[in-house]
């Protein structure tokens, strides 16, 4: 009796879809940046009368912000939460919160609505209810998600260390919003989960410098990679638009060194060398 052989199809992982828009510098990016994310809400306030946005913290977000703060839209319409909060009073100089009114909530946007994830209790545990609760009612669904990313890979507060992955990573979860403590963090934080993220019709990631641009092309390379950067590309009900500028001082020398070698190629050419 013959044996017949059996071929097994081998299926190769799918590579997250996405796409790229690369500018020159931090200021073209901001700039082209805050016209889409304005466009978003422009769209969103004439088919709903309200739009929702949420919004990344740190350094490499300020000139975007201040951008977004000039373009002409009905702000008092907009209500605006941060993607997390360190648990900081909102006057501490590393508060979110506090980032967003002094660079967002200015010139036109003056008038934007926003969302704090902060109360004045000692932990975000405790305040873990109250936060979900005002969460669901009053910041979803998005309408628009801006995240940023560390060089350890990851977005708002959900860190590589991230106890609880099946609420913060999961794209089907029902929790909107996480406690976090991660020994990458000094202080614990309060964070929006992938799930209510991913309620926003318009994803965003802004990134600057070559080091994370290398950092997020390897997590989407690897289909084992652990990083919640990851996570987030792969589970992505629309394809994320990733805002990228390359190190400036980089781009500088390349642009240099580009310069030189042409000026002598010329000579070579000329017979001048």
């Amino acid at each position: 009796m013959k044996m017949q052989r059996e071929h097994l199809a081998v299926i190769a992982p799918v590579r997250p879809m996405f796409d790229e828009c690369r500018h020159g510098d931090g200021d073209a990016l901001a700039t082209a940046l805050a016209r889409c994310v304005a466009d978003d809400l422009r769209s969103a306030l004439d088919q709903r009368g309200e739009a929702k946005l949420a919004l990344s913290g740190g350094t490499t977000p300020l000139r975007f912000l201040q951008a977004l703060s000039r373009e002409a839209l009905e702000w008092s319409r907009v209500q605006v939460l941060p993607v997390d909060e360190r648990w900081l009073p909102p006057l501490h100089r590393r508060s979110n919160e506090r980032l967003l009114r002094e660079h967002l909530l200015q010139n036109a946007a003056a008038t934007a609505n926003l969302l704090s994830l902060f109360r004045p209790v000692a932990t975000p545990e405790c305040a873990l209810q109250a936060v979900l609760t005002q969460v669901a009612l009053r910041g979803l669904p998005l309408d628009v998600a801006v995240l940023g990313m560390g060089v350890d890979g990851h977005f708002a507060s959900l860190f590589p260390d991230l106890p609880r992955r099946d609420i913060g990573l999961q794209a089907g979860g029902r929790a909107p919003v996480l406690a976090v403590r991660s020994s990458a963090a000094p202080e614990p934080r309060m964070s929006l989960t992938l799930s209510a993220i991913f309620t926003a019709p318009s994803l965003y990631l802004h990134i600057e410098g070559d080091t994370k641009r290398r950092v997020l092309e390897a997590a989407i390379e690897d289909p084992r990679s652990r990083l919640p950067i990851r996570a987030f590309m792969a589970q992505a009900p629309v394809p994320p638009r990733v805002f990228w500028c390359p190190d400036v001082a980089a781009a500088r020398g390349n642009d240099s060194a580009a310069g030189e070698r042409s000026a002598s190629d010329a000579l070579r050419s000329t017979g001048a060398a």
